[in-house]
C-alpha cells in the first residue's frame, strides 16, 4: 500500500469512528470507490481527514494505518468516490480496496436540537416508563423497515438471553437524553 503523501507519523485520535470501506480504483487519476456504511454520508463529505484502518482487524483504535488529507469527494450512484494527496493512478487506488475508513467524533459537523449520531447511542443506558433499567446500547442495527436499538440485558439471570432490540420509531422512543447518557423507551423486556 502506498498512499503517497499519506502522513504515517501522526498518532490516529481516540475517538476514530468506523464509516465505510473502499471498494476499488476510479477511473486514472487516482480516485477511489468508497462505500459508507450509512446512506447519509455527511461526515465522510465535510471531513478532510480519514484514517484508512487495516482490514480484517476489529476495532479502529487499534488499526488506524495512514492519515489522509482528502481533497475531493462526491457523490457516485448510492456510493461516492474520493481524492485525497498522494493516491495520483488507478494502481495504487486498486491497491487499497477492502481497507476500512474512519473519521475522528471531533470531525462530525454538530447537529441541530435532537437529533444525534448513532455512534453517541452506544454505551447509553435505556430505561423504560416505569424505570425499569433494561440495559445498554451495544449496537445499532436495521431490519429494512426501520433502525433498532440493540441493548445488551443487565443479566441473563432471567431466563431470557440475547439482546432486546428496541425498534426506533416514534411509538417506542420517548427520548434520548445526550447529556445524561440516557434513553427512555415504551419497551417491556419480555417482549
Amino acid at each position: 500500500m502506498n498512499p503517497g503523501a499519506a502522513d504515517t507519523g501522526a498518532r490516529p485520535p481516540d475517538d476514530l469512528v468506523e464509516l465505510g470501506f473502499l471498494r476499488g480504483a476510479f477511473g486514472l487519476r487516482g480516485w477511489v470507490h468508497v462505500q459508507p456504511h450509512s446512506g447519509n454520508a455527511d461526515v465522510l463529505r465535510q471531513a478532510g481527514q480519514w484514517w484508512l484502518l487495516r482490514p480484517g482487524t476489529a476495532e479502529p483504535s487499534g488499526s488506524a494505518e495512514r492519515s489522509l488529507q482528502v481533497t475531493g469527494v462526491r457523490a457516485q450512484g448510492a456510493a461516492l468516490v474520493a481524492k485525497w494527496r498522494g493516491c495520483e493512478d488507478p494502481e495504487t487506488a486498486q491497491g487499497l480496496k477492502g481497507w476500512r475508513i474512519a473519521v475522528s467524533r471531533a470531525q462530525f459537523p454538530p447537529l441541530p436540537e435532537g437529533q444525534f449520531y448513532w455512534v453517541d447511542l452506544i454505551g447509553m443506558l435505556v430505561v423504560n416508563r416505569g424505570g425499569q433499567q433494561l440495559g445498554v446500547v451495544r449496537g445499532l442495527r436495521n431490519n429494512g423497515a426501520h433502525d433498532l436499538l440493540e441493548v445488551q440485558r443487565p443479566s441473563a439471570g432471567e431466563g431470557v438471553a440475547g439482546p432486546i432490540l428496541v425498534p426506533m420509531v416514534a411509538a417506542y422512543l420517548d427520548a434520548v437524553d445526550v447529556g445524561a447518557r440516557r434513553i427512555l423507551v415504551d419497551w417491556d423486556p419480555q417482549w
